[in-house]
């Protein structure tokens, strides 16, 4: 009677392994001007699980919970399988990725970019003679004190993708440009500086509490470029009450604020091209309280950028030499 169970249950084992579907991707890899493209080609429900990561200077491919088999046509690049739902490529030396899938037939389209160079913003321009302000070697002189509050943090993640939390990046993010603000005699402080929770209202107190010359929130978004948000002041104090009011807000800072706003513009043009930005109105926002140049900056979201460590560091220089620019053009 054990012997026949066994035999049963290893009868029934053996079936489902024999069951289990391998699947067959195409692989096609062909250059464009400026970059390089992978393309798998395969069934839609596999198709839609693939899911992309940089290692190193090679592009990993998983599939998960998936065995599949590579039919390569002829191409010029190197990959390897890795396990039964894995591919690794081998492109060489490169500067970021753009992932996306197409239907009909179903594929993943993997675009990578060795020189940096493309219409969109997901990796860094390469080091260029012609535009040496594009990271500004001069420290800040006339703005003593800048405030970088990243979005969200603790139980807030904010945007989400994969691996990716809009907290922890804006976080690296914020954490890169205090370090190119404090280099000279300025200083740059964090509403947080971990992953922790904050309110609105202390994030205002503490930015008023340092009597801050600028005040930048950093958000992602859902979109492919970067908007700049201005705030909105709804309604005006009686000048007889102002001298009493604990917080005075934004009313007697919005010049500063548009001159933060053209230079931050300026600088996200001079390096993404006019198309990356845009300029929105934020009312009811904390924005509105602060006793500062105020902006919130949403960054491209996690499926137009790829926020590698060089893109962050690209980021932190763009949003430093609107810091510069905003000097240069009259903070007063």
């Amino acid at each position: 009677m054990k012997k026949t169970a066994c035999l049963l249950i290893f009868l029934l084992f053996g079936a489902a392994i024999s069951s289990a579907e391998t699947y067959y991707l195409k692989l096609r890899t062909n250059y464009h001007p400026g970059f390089l493209r992978i393309v798998l080609e395969g069934p839609e429900s596999v198709i839609k699980r693939g899911i992309v990561n940089q290692k190193a200077q090679s592009v990993v491919v998983t599939f998960p919970e998936t065995d599949f088999t590579i039919d390569a046509e002829k191409g010029v690049i190197v990959y390897r399988k890795t396990d039964g739902n894995t591919v690794m490529f081998f492109p060489g030396a490169f500067r970021g990725l753009k992932v996306f899938t197409l239907k009909y037939p179903a594929r993943l389209v993997i675009d990578v970019y060795k020189d940096g160079r493309r219409g969109n913003m997901l990796s860094p321009a390469p080091p260029s003679r012609k535009r040496p302000a594009e990271k500004p070697r001069n420290a800040l002189r006339k703005v003593r004190t800048v405030v970088i509050d990243p979005g969200h943090g603790g139980y807030e993640s904010g945007m989400a993708a994969d691996n990716y939390r809009e907290k922890n990046v804006v976080l690296g993010i914020a954490k890169k440009l205090r370090a190119r603000i404090n280099r000279g005699s300025s200083r740059g402080f964090l509403t947080r500086g971990s992953d922790r929770f904050m309110t609105q209202s202390e994030r205002v107190e503490f930015a008023n509490s340092r009597n801050a010359d600028i005040f930048i929130s950093l958000h992602i978004g859902d979109h492919s470029g970067i908007v700049l948000y201005v705030p909105v002041i709804t309604g005006h104090v009686p000048e007889a009450v102002k001298p009493y009011l604990v917080n005075r807000g934004q009313e007697a800072y919005m010049k500063k604020t548009v001159t933060l706003l053209n230079a931050m513009k300026e600088a996200v043009i001079s390096r993404f091209g006019a198309d990356s930005v845009s300029v929105r109105p934020l009312p009811y926002s904390i924005l509105s309280r602060i006793e500062a140049a105020a902006l919130m900056i949403e960054l491209p979201s996690f499926e137009d950028a790829y926020y590698i460590e060089e893109f962050k560091t690209e980021m932190a220089d763009t949003l430093y030499k609107g810091l510069y620019i905003y000097e240069e053009i009259g903070a007063r």
